[in-house]
C-alpha cells in the first residue's frame, strides 16, 4: 500500500464507494418498475371535491368572516395549495359547553358565556383533486380526514382540520 491507499484486490477505497453506489442506484430502480417504491403512485382519474374544514374556538367578532363564493389559501403540511380555493359553504355555530341534566341522565349544551367572541366554523371548500389507491391528492398534496390544515384569506389566518372529503354531485 502505498500514499494511504486502502487496496481490496485490484480496487481501491475510492473505486469500491462508486461501485456501491452504482449498485444501491440500480437496485432502486429495480424496485421502483416493480411498484415497491411509492413513487408509481397510479392516478384512477380527476374529481372536483367539496373539502369540509372545521374550525374550533376562532376568537372574532365577525361571525361574517367567510364569504361563499370568496376565494381563500389552503395550507396542507405547511405547504400552501396554489391557486386559492373557492369557498362553497359556511356554517357558523357559537362556542358551546356541555353541562349535565338536573337528572343526571343526559348532557346539555349552552353558549358558552365565559368567550363571548368565540366559534366555531364549518366551511367547506371546492376543489379538482386527483384520485389514487391512496385516497385524494390535491395539486401533490395528499388529502384525508384529520390533516391539520390552515386557511388564509384578506382579515384571517387560522387553523383547523379536515372532516370530510366528497366528490362534488
Amino acid at each position: 500500500m502505498t500514499n494511504g491507499e486502502m487496496k481490496i484486490g485490484r480496487l481501491n477505497g475510492f473505486d469500491f464507494a462508486c461501485l456501491v453506489v452504482v449498485l444501491l442506484c440500480l437496485s432502486g430502480f429495480g424496485l421502483a418498475k416493480a411498484g415497491h417504491a411509492g413513487v408509481d403512485q397510479v392516478i384512477r382519474g380527476t374529481h372536483q371535491i367539496n373539502i369540509d374544514l372545521y374550525f374550533v374556538g376562532v376568537k372574532t367578532k365577525d361571525v361574517e368572516l367567510f364569504k361563499v363564493g370568496e376565494p381563500t389559501s389552503l395550507t396542507i403540511r405547511n405547504q400552501p395549495v396554489h391557486p386559492p380555493m373557492k369557498i362553497v359553504a359556511v356554517k357558523h355555530l357559537p362556542k358551546q359547553v356541555a353541562f349535565l341534566s338536573p337528572d343526571g341522565k343526559k348532557a346539555i349544551s349552552f353558549t358558552d358565556p365565559s368567550i363571548p367572541i368565540a366559534h366555531d366554523f364549518e366551511v367547506t371548500v371546492t376543489d379538482t383533486a386527483e384520485v389514487t389507491d391512496d385516497g385524494y391528492v390535491v395539486r401533490g398534496n395528499k388529502l384525508k380526514v384529520g390533516n391539520s390544515i390552515e386557511l388564509e384569506g384578506f382579515k384571517y389566518r387560522i387553523q383547523g382540520v379536515v372532516t370530510d372529503i366528497n366528490p362534488t354531485k
